[in-house]
């Protein structure tokens, strides 16, 4: 392999390792600045959600706000799942099964909210994102309310706090985004 083979990978090599470094550095900005708007999302939970994703890496603002609204929607599937678990669990009485059944409908609705904020931030449509991605952010925390007013708020709390928090992140960098 002759010296300009060889210096053409190490450059290529060295962009590469720069440009996941200022990815790296986005989600962590996006973080702060999400961290810094509201108070109830944690600057480690934001980093390390967005991160999981593996776009995320080289994802600009707009695609981080995408993956966040990606993420909103599988956090609210996984608990939907898990309402339906605990809906067909014997040891649950029916009046719990009831608020289970309005929490599954607050989830669907959250689902369907995340799914078209997804789609309008693909279109551009940073408004109507927004105004999805805060109905997709209250729903679980109707979900949270209503269990609370019955005593039962410790079967979902992780579940409806990190599906706000995950629509809440895609919030605030859409609003950036505006």
């Amino acid at each position: 392999m002759d010296t300009s083979k060889v210096l053409l990978i190490l450059i290529s090599l060295a962009i590469l390792l720069q440009s996941l470094e200022l990815a790296d550095a986005s989600v962590q900005d996006e973080c702060k600045i999400v961290a810094a708007a509201d108070p109830n999302v944690d600057y480690n939970f934001c980093v390390t959600s967005l991160q999981a994703d593996p776009r995320s890496g080289s994802a600009d603002a707009k695609e981080l706000a995408i993956i966040a609204a990606d993420l909103t929607v599988a956090s609210a599937t996984s608990t939907l799942s898990k309402i339906e678990k605990l809906v067909g669990d014997s040891k649950i009485d029916s009046p719990t099964k009831g608020l289970l059944n309005q929490c599954s409908s607050f989830y669907k609705d959250a689902v369907t909210a995340a799914s078209g904020a997804i789609k309008a931030i693909g279109s551009g449509s940073m408004g109507d994102a927004k105004k999805q991605l805060t109905e997709a952010g209250d729903k679980p925390q109707d979900c949270d309310n209503l269990l609370f007013e019955a005593g039962k708020n410790d079967l979902l709390t992780k579940e409806d706090n990190d599906c706000t928090n995950l629509a809440s992140i895609a919030q605030h960098i859409v609003a950036k985004l505006q």
